[in-house]
């Protein structure tokens, strides 16, 4: 077989059996996953990357490799959420950065966190006084969850004592010229019905909408795919 052939097919073998198995293993996002999966993931795309290149490797041997380290971690998720000390062992805990207010300087070495690093932290979520903080958490996936004190939280509704209506699902019913029948079945709604709205808000056709939003009020919302540079350009030249 042709090298470049087989380096192609052996490809997208690699390709498939990690979709499946990352299918497999959830829809975990890169900020959720544990250090154990950051370890497997690793593994699995060095053995993959090997498999395609390397001509002399048993592309069966390696794809073995593959599943048992998908696997595992998919083994390991399972245990973990029916043992409080695996989950520990394998996720880590959360650990107090700051506890009522005070720096917890233990927290801080067991997190090999250091002030500048809580500094920089604290600020990208928008406080920039420690003073502001009551509690600071470094979470097992390594985001920081802040809470402020009472007089530096932003005031609520419910504070306030405003009575606000429920805010409704809201769902594309048009994305890149192309009316998503589902999304507006599940509203109720019929792409004639769409259409007559379209129309009634200047919408000539359809390959001009870049996308349609609808929520459960009824209410269309219609973002045309070349207005917004017009305008800009418009301001740039005039």
């Amino acid at each position: 077989m042709n090298m470049y052939v087989e380096a192609l097919l052996r490809t997208l073998l690699s390709i498939a059996v990690i979709f499946v198995l990352a299918r497999l293993n959830g829809s975990k996002q890169v900020s959720q996953l544990t250090f154990y999966d950051y370890i497997v993931g690793i593994s699995a795309g060095s053995i993959s990357a090997a498999m395609c290149i390397e001509e002399d490797i048993d592309i069966w041997v390696c794809l073995i490799a593959v599943i048992i380290f998908m696997l595992s971690s998919l083994f390991f998720s399972v245990l973990t959420s029916k043992s409080i000390i695996l989950r520990r062992l394998f996720t880590g805990q959360a650990v107090f950065l700051i506890d009522e207010g005070e720096i917890s300087y233990d927290g801080l070495r067991r997190a090999h966190f250091d002030l500048n690093d809580l500094m920089r932290e604290l600020r990208a979520q928008g406080y920039f006084d420690f003073n502001q903080v009551n509690y600071a958490i470094l979470e097992a996936n390594g985001n920081l969850s802040v809470m402020p004190k009472a007089g530096d939280r932003p005031l609520t509704a419910a504070e306030s004592g405003a009575s606000l209506p429920e805010d409704g699902l809201l769902s594309n019913v048009v994305l890149d010229g192309k009316i998503m029948k589902g999304n507006l079945t599940a509203f109720g709604k019929t792409p004639e019905w769409l259409r007559v709205e379209l129309k009634r808000q200047g919408v000539a056709a359809l390959r001009d909408v870049m996308l349609a939003t609808l929520n459960e009020s009824g209410e269309l919302n219609v973002y045309f795919k070349n207005k917004g540079q017009e305008q800009t350009k418009r301001t740039i030249f005039q």
